[in-house]
């Protein structure tokens, strides 16, 4: 387990610290991503208006959020000289702080689904996971793609 989380941990560090690398840019990607949701949920207006809102909100939160978890985790790690060097005891601090890290970023998707019935129907906020997950695939592939061409 603690090598899965590792392993997770060390491939969202290495996918943040290659988006700096590249220097892209969150905003251009913030706003492609809002157009690939918007169409591929077919939002009227009405529904946008008050779609994107909560979304933001809860994205920004959940993001927040990843991003303490991420950072947090390796930071007390390093804080005790590595891996080899922390106790049981900080180690089983360090996963009762990821658990309830991952529990919040829950609740706030909970939170976020629940918002979101009231704006929109259970088939798109379906649609919406799904959107999500193509959108962040095309990202990696498009990274993926533009790292070969530099080497």
């Amino acid at each position: 387990m603690k090598k899965q989380l590792l392993i997770l941990f060390t491939i969202l560090l290495s996918f943040s610290a290659a988006f700096s690398q590249q220097q892209m840019n969150r905003q251009k990607i913030k706003a492609l991503k809002t157009s690939y949701i918007t169409n591929a949920l077919s939002l009227t207006p009405k529904e946008a208006e008050k779609f994107w809102p909560v979304y933001n909100l809860y994205s920004n939160k959940i993001q927040a959020l990843k991003m303490e978890l991420e950072g947090g985790f390796n930071r007390k790690i390093k804080l005790v000289g590595g891996l080899e060097n922390i106790s049981e005891s900080h180690a089983k601090n360090i996963i009762d702080k990821i658990i309830l890290n991952k529990k919040q970023i829950t609740d706030n998707e909970i939170l976020l689904i629940n918002e979101l019935s009231s704006v929109i129907s259970a088939k798109k906020i379906i649609s919406l996971k799904k959107a999500e997950r193509e959108f962040n695939r095309r990202i990696l592939q498009e990274y993926s793609k533009r790292r070969k061409q530099q080497n």
